[in-house]
């Protein structure tokens, strides 16, 4: 039998200090996890690294077919043919059997040592790094670094703010914990299963190797070797060697004779080169500016990139780790 007044004390209601409520958990593993998110989307928009880095991923498509040894090869044989028939022009002159005006034979004889000094210093520069930029060929698309450092720093930011309107609510955060600390897993593993660090130390001797060929200088430079070979070449085809045969029949004219033969795919290697490195100065001024976005830090971009990956990775794995520890704390 209830007792007198009991129903108006059940409809009491209780001071609020009575009236339990689900203890709060620490939000700022989760802040931070956030943190590092925001971090690793404005770091690659901040630098430009999304458009730098397409731009570096076709330079390298670009110039792969010119790196090889079989590619530099041919552009030494090439300036070999060049030179022997600069040294077949000479010796007839000096024998007296070209005595005519020919003004672009004679400039491609005065200018030629030039021209082959300067080509081949080129091909040396190519020769010396082909192995570091072998090694760049080995790492994913340059096109993708900025995703791989993005995509994982959008999650992040995302199970950061699950977790932390959880934690304030005191519900349990083991869900947004193990999210995070799988993308902190995968930023970990990333630059290592890549090659970042085995490979990516190689641009900056190809960037400082490449530097003096691909400026807009160089390239007209030797935009003007070309236009000196083909006059030369022209004007040999079209009258010195005709008019020496008709002069001395038995002059030796061999090499310039294998000029002649060879001057069809000489001329397409050569327009193919200069194409090349005019159509990829932007493009390499892109990538050296990415690779200098850190300068100020006292180090180079490229030369340090797994652990763009890799420090994010462990700053969330230890804020994970201190939510778990709480947890259980409270637990």
């Amino acid at each position: 039998m209830a007792l007198p007044g009991s129903a108006a004390i059940e409809s009491a209601a209780l001071p609020p200090e009575y009236v339990a409520t689900a203890p709060s958990r620490s939000r700022w593993p989760f802040v931070l996890i956030v943190v590092v998110g925001l971090g690793l989307i404005l770091g690659p928009l901040v630098t430009g690294m999304f458009l730098r880095a397409v731009q570096g991923e076709a330079m390298l498509a670009s110039f792969q077919p010119l790196t090889t040894s079989s590619s530099v090869e041919r552009y030494r044989d090439d300036l070999a043919v060049l030179g022997d028939a600069q040294a077949n022009v000479v010796a007839l002159q000096n024998k007296g059997q070209a005595n005519g005006e020919y003004r672009y034979v004679d400039t491609f004889v005065r200018d030629y040592p030039g021209i082959r000094a300067d080509m081949t210093t080129m091909l040396d520069a190519i020769d010396d790094n082909r192995s570091d930029f072998e090694r760049l060929t080995d790492l994913p698309p340059f096109g993708t670094l900025p995703w791989l450092l993005a995509l994982p720093g959008a999650g992040l930011v995302w199970i950061g703010i699950v977790g932390a309107r959880r934690a304030v609510g005191g519900r349990s955060t083991r869900v947004a914990e193990v999210g995070a600390g799988v993308l902190a897993a995968i930023l970990i593993a990333t630059p290592i299963a890549l090659g970042l660090f085995a490979h990516a130390s190689a641009a900056g001797p190809v960037l400082d190797g490449f530097k003096p060929i691909l400026t807009h200088d160089e390239v007209r430079k030797v935009q003007g070797y070309f236009v000196t070979l083909v006059g030369a070449e022209g004007e040999i085809d079209s009258r010195f060697a005709t008019d020496v045969r008709a002069a001395h029949p038995d002059a030796d004219l061999r090499a310039i004779d294998t000029l002649h033969a060879r001057w069809q795919p000489m001329t397409s290697e050569f327009a193919n080169l200069i194409g090349t490195m005019n159509d990829n100065i932007e493009n390499f001024d892109a990538v050296v500016a990415l690779d200098n976005t850190t300068r100020p830090l006292g180090f180079a971009a490229f030369a340090q990139i797994g652990w763009f990956f890799v420090i994010p990775g462990l700053v969330v794995g230890a804020a994970v780790a201190r939510s778990v520890v709480r947890e259980g704390v409270r637990t």
